[in-house]
């Protein structure tokens, strides 16, 4: 049983929580509490992450932080240097993109390993339940904590922003296979939209070698009409016009279910003495549902004012302005971006207009979320 007083507790041992409590290590006392017995399993991403160069020019006014530009190299299973878009209609476009396939679980087992070093305590394989005046520990370590501040990286159904009155926001729902002896083009990392195949969302393929592959489709539920998410990746691994023929005659390793926001950032992310990193916070480019890059920036700035907050008395409302500045921008672009193609999203015939209308440098900067002129439009704007 643990009953004290601490300075910072963080929730959750994901990329946010991780590096919040690495960064705020340094200076305060820290535990990290993960409801999950391992860290980093069961995988629950796809596990893209661009180089270094392309994350400087997808977030540019943001100080990226080493755990995203230098990566240890036996973290990484592959590299890629292309992304590849299907229409509907079969029709691809490509663009060049370096990019690395991460092994989540290694990958933030490592980041967890670093907050430890710089002095954090791990607390896996328990719940934390807020109370007034703390933190209600319950499974592998039990009782209860006093922490003059809480950091929510809890994920997307986090309990300290609903304990902050934000309202649960929609969700993507994704189900990924991890495939071997799949006929695939190693150098690209592929994503297939579809009304049929990937309602409200987009399949994909992200090689993890010559003959192995991360294969999944991410949707949102008001999409569905009825459909079995499992029976929607089944189809699309085998009935696919493009994909099939990739991906039939291959193994399913591993099966992987996960959510991922797609509103954009919660209502909000500073209340009281706590504040919201990652998933919990909706900081996820609603555009491309890439999330590591903009959670492992956002632990670092909510490590940083948690220091300021406690050592130096500074507001904790500056955290929300930090994150503005950093990647504010491209978060409420890449919500702009997702209700414009809403519209085109229920029907393949606009699906496939809108692909004929934009090149691939222009679909290449939907994915930094920026706005190209066709996606300005007045046929593609939000309805």
């Amino acid at each position: 049983m643990m009953r004290e007083d601490i300075q910072l507790a963080v929730v959750g041992a994901g990329p946010a929580g991780c590096t919040a409590a690495l960064v705020a290590a340094r200076e305060l006392d820290v535990v990290l509490i993960e409801r999950k017995s391992e860290i980093g399993s069961p995988v629950q991403c796809g596990g893209f992450l661009p180089e270094g160069g392309e994350l400087e020019s997808l977030l540019p006014r943001a100080r990226l932080p080493e755990a995203l530009k230098e990566i240890p190299k036996r973290f990484i299973l592959h590299h890629t240097r292309l992304q590849r878009i299907y229409s509907p209609s079969g029709m691809s476009k490509e663009f060049a993109v370096a990019g690395r396939v991460l092994d989540r679980r290694a990958f933030d087992r490592h980041l967890a390993s670093q907050a430890a070093r710089a002095g954090a305590r791990i607390l896996p394989a328990t719940r934390a339940a807020l109370l007034e005046g703390g933190l209600e520990l319950s499974g592998h370590y039990a009782g209860r904590l006093r922490p003059r501040m809480i950091i929510g990286a809890d994920g997307p159904r986090s309990t300290v922003s609903r304990h902050m009155g934000n309202p649960v926001q929609e969700m993507g729902i994704c189900l990924e296979y991890e495939m071997a002896d799949v006929d695939i083009d190693s150098d690209a990392a592929e994503m297939f939209f579809s009304a049929r195949y990937a309602p409200g969302g987009y399949a994909w393929i992200i090689p993890l070698g010559p003959d192995r592959a991360n294969v999944g489709v991410g949707v949102r539920s008001s999409y569905l009409s009825g459909q079995r998410l499992p029976d929607i990746l089944e189809g699309f691994v085998h009935d696919h016009p493009q994909a099939k023929e990739k991906l039939s005659s291959g193994e399913v390793l591993a099966v992987m279910r996960g959510l991922v926001p797609a509103g954009g950032s919660a209502g909000s992310i500073h209340k009281g003495n706590m504040i919201l990193a990652g998933d919990a916070a909706g900081h996820v480019l609603a555009s491309s549902g890439g999330g590591i890059p903009l959670a492992v920036v956002a632990g670092r700035i909510a490590g940083e004012s948690a220091i300021e907050h406690l050592c130096s008395g500074k507001s904790l409302s500056e955290y929300s302005s930090r994150i503005g500045r950093e990647f504010g921008r491209e978060l409420e672009r890449s919500v702009q971006i997702r209700k414009m193609v809403d519209v085109a999203m229920r029907s393949d015939r606009l699906i496939n207009a809108l692909f004929a209308a934009l090149s691939p440098e222009q679909m290449k900067s939907v994915m930094r979320a920026q706005i190209p002129s066709p996606l300005s439009s007045r046929e593609w704007s939000i309805k």
